[in-house]
């Protein structure tokens, strides 16, 4: 049976009598802490911080020491005080603490009112202190304040089991998460669930895609479909059912079995998204200043070891030059919802069918190539696992690489490699996205264009290891070539 909680934390002057059967009325118990050092937070929904009209010391240092756990445990906090002049000097000593999300400032409320929004707040059930959770594989333990979302989220359980998915460079950590429920009618072992952790602005973006984008537009079991967001002070918490026994794309990919699911993800997963491309006319104008308008691509964020290692291999234009080739085209593309960071390792595959795990990045609106380039130049310049990541060149990917992405493979695709080659796998992946790209394209020059700032956007990051800055290097040297062609074409 999972716990309700009704006890409110009081710090400061206790409350008057009017205040304290107001909350008994909705059948709210009041606790009285003063300016204790030491609270169990656990059991409470909701904390009022009572500064009066002289706003002391004592119950600032207590506010700060503990607002921010509170907020993680999914406690609605007030902070009152008893005059606009003493909410002014608590701005003016505590700024910060009033930013924090979920907390409430007020001045002078009546009781009723503040035992009313405490009523109507659902902090949800009390944590369960005692969950063991288990990273599997050995992985990097998760972190004390998301321990304590994960307590939240699984209140109902005795055990989980984390198994990591994927690991961003933005933070973020998602999981599938399997779990022991002990008392339940049916059984221990239940599905296991879809859990990420990321910043608390970022999970909330994330949400509100699922809602806007996801549930009306994706098929229900090509997404996971959303339980609960369980929000922190500086984290938060999605969870999710998730498709047990399924892989990654990526895995899938370098096994040289990805064309169904790769068909999968394209005509039934994001079909829906991709059809309202056809609900209005072409746009003109060209494809670079339509994706730098979706924030997919800045040119000012490239870094410049990128160009400035490309000059080794005879690119000597920098990223604002390599820009303005492609914004100077003129184009033609449509528009349509776009995921906005596709890649192999958000994309899930069971029986051949793909489904996405990440809605982080969706875009309202970008061109109808633009997924297709950001999977295609994942595929082929994203570093495998099983590479030797300090091993800066790769002689044997760049040759092929050469191959794929010559400039007459955007007018007819490339050809196929030889089978026993080490990159067959890469070769395979890449002309299949190259011909679904090039058969999407609504002028010669769309694909072309869309894989080019592709390639440049992976250049604005330069933390990866050094056989993944290698690729990054050749990525910004094929984006310049192919903006060079495409520039060439144009004018003759």
């Amino acid at each position: 049976m999972i716990d309700v909680r009704r006890e409110v934390l009081w710090f400061g002057a206790p409350p008057t009598d009017e205040i304290q059967r107001e909350f008994e009325n909705r059948n709210l118990i009041v606790r009285h802490c003063g300016c204790a050092q030491l609270v169990d937070a656990s059991n409470a929904c909701a904390a009022v911080f009572w500064f009066g009209p002289d706003v002391p010391d004592a119950v600032v240092s207590t506010a700060r020491l503990h607002v921010r756990t509170l907020v993680d445990y999914g406690a609605r906090v007030d902070l009152v005080t008893g005059n606009d002049a003493a909410m002014g000097r608590l701005q003016a000593v505590a700024g910060e603490i009033l930013k924090i999300p979920n907390i409430v400032a007020r001045t002078n409320p009546p009781a009723h009112a503040l035992a009313e929004g405490t009523a109507r707040h659902n902090a949800g059930p009390k944590p369960r202190a005692n969950l063991i959770v288990e990273p599997a594989k050995n992985r990097e333990p998760v972190s004390e304040a998301d321990t304590t979302l994960l307590q939240r989220a699984f209140a109902h359980c005795s055990r989980i089991t984390l198994d990591e998915l994927t690991g961003g460079r933005s933070g973020a950590r998602v999981f599938a998460v399997h779990m022991i429920v002990e008392g339940s009618n049916a059984g221990l072992w239940p599905q296991p669930a879809f859990a990420k952790l990321d910043r608390r602005d970022k999970i909330e973006r994330e949400y509100r895609n699922y809602l806007d984008f996801a549930d009306r537009f994706i098929p229900f079991g090509l997404r996971p479909n959303v339980h609960q967001i369980i929000r922190g002070t500086e984290r938060s918490l999605l969870v999710g059912n998730f498709v047990d026994r399924s892989e990654s794309l990526w895995d899938l990919a370098r096994r040289n079995l990805a064309a169904r699911a790769v068909t999968s993800l394209f005509d039934e997963t994001l079909g829906c998204w991709r059809d309202q491309a056809y609900a209005r006319g072409l746009i003109e104008g060209s494809v670079a200043d339509a994706m730098y308008d979706a924030e997919m691509c800045r040119p000012q964020d490239i870094r410049p070891l990128y160009p400035e290692s490309a000059q080794r291999y005879g690119i000597s234009l920098g990223p604002d030059e390599v820009w303005k080739q492609l914004t100077t085209l003129r184009q033609h593309y449509r528009l349509a919802p776009a995921h906005g960071d596709l890649h192999g390792q958000n994309v899930r595959v069971k029986n051949e069918q793909a489904i996405l795990i990440d809605l982080a990045s969706v875009l309202r609106q970008a061109p109808l190539t633009a997924d297709l380039a950001a999977l295609e130049t994942w595929f082929a310049f994203e570093l495998p696992p099983e590479c030797n990541r300090e091993q800066y060149e790769d002689p044997v990917w760049w040759f092929e690489i050469d191959r794929l992405y010559a400039p007459s493979s955007f007018i007819h695709a490339p050809g196929p490699c030889e089978p026993t080659a080490q990159y067959c796998w890469m070769s395979t992946v890449v002309r299949q996205l190259r011909r679904l790209g090039m058969a999407t394209q609504s002028c010669p020059s769309e694909y072309q264009a869309a894989v080019a700032v592709q390639l440049l956007r992976r250049c604005q990051w330069d933390d990866g290891p050094a056989a993944d800055r290698y690729r990054r290097t050749k990525g910004y040297v094929v984006a310049a070539r192919l903006a060079e062609d495409l520039r060439t074409r144009a004018t003759t």
